[in-house]
């Protein structure tokens, strides 16, 4: 057999860096792309036929554009960049469930308060607000950068009850990194959303926190247990 037509295993390491790297571009790219549209990330479908690639955000009809163009361009876009064929990708956008539970979309709304000269305690305030209004566990933004002063200094601001470690950390928290450039530097936006517990999985997350303990209710009987007295040992003699 020729060694041009026989066919190599591809290394599983470059496969995993190549996948890396392509989800990498493509997300940065459609953050820029579609920051008004309340961008909060991708999910990516791989099948013999075609590739998918679900976009979620916050307002579908920004993503979709007039009669569907936005999203054509796009698809247009991706196809040209990653060397795709003709219809061998397509372009989907889901809607987010709950808009406040989505950390990249605060992100995104704490970002545009700050373009628009909004003071960053009252920015922060506003947002965790409307998270635990949506029924959120906890919130917490982290705003970095030069506030106002020479100096670049960070400011937390926090409610609610907040996991930072372990497994649960994985499981519950939403995270998400916005940069708002202005004239004097960059500033960084961070939010941390505690998802509740929901055994459906549309509002929170399937699975139970380590320390959760249910107390349940104890159960009534009907019939009264039979209480038995041993007898006395002179009344058995």
């Amino acid at each position: 057999m020729d060694r041009k037509t026989q066919i190599r295993p591809m290394n599983k390491k470059k496969k995993f860096v190549a996948d890396g790297v392509f989800h990498a571009e493509l997300h940065t790219f459609l953050t820029r792309a579609l920051a008004s549209a309340g961008y909060a990330g991708i999910e990516i479908r791989v099948t013999p036929v075609k590739t998918e690639i679900r976009i979620k955000a916050a307002k579908v009809q920004d993503v979709l554009g007039q009669e569907g163009q936005k999203i054509r361009e796009l698809t247009s876009l991706v196809q040209k960049r990653f060397g795709y064929a003709p219809d061998a990708v397509d372009l989907k956008v889901a809607s987010i469930f709950k808009k406040g539970m989505c950390a990249a979309a605060q992100a995104e709304i704490v970002k545009f308060k700050l373009l628009k000269g909004v003071p960053v305690r009252m920015a922060a305030i506003s947002v965790i607000r409307n998270v635990i209004k949506e029924g959120a566990r906890g919130c917490e933004v982290i705003i970095s950068g030069k506030l106002r002063q020479q100096r670049a200094k960070s400011m937390k601001f926090k409610q609610g009850y907040m996991i930072c470690t372990g497994q649960p950390k994985l499981d519950f928290l939403d995270i998400a990194v916005r940069h708002v450039s202005f004239k004097q530097g960059i500033m960084g936006v961070k939010v941390k959303i505690m998802l509740p517990q929901d055994p459906t999985g549309k509002a929170g997350v399937k699975a139970i926190l380590p320390d959760h303990v249910d107390i349940r209710d104890p159960k009534e009987d009907d019939e009264e247990p039979e209480i038995r007295t041993a007898a006395p040992a002179a009344a058995q003699q």
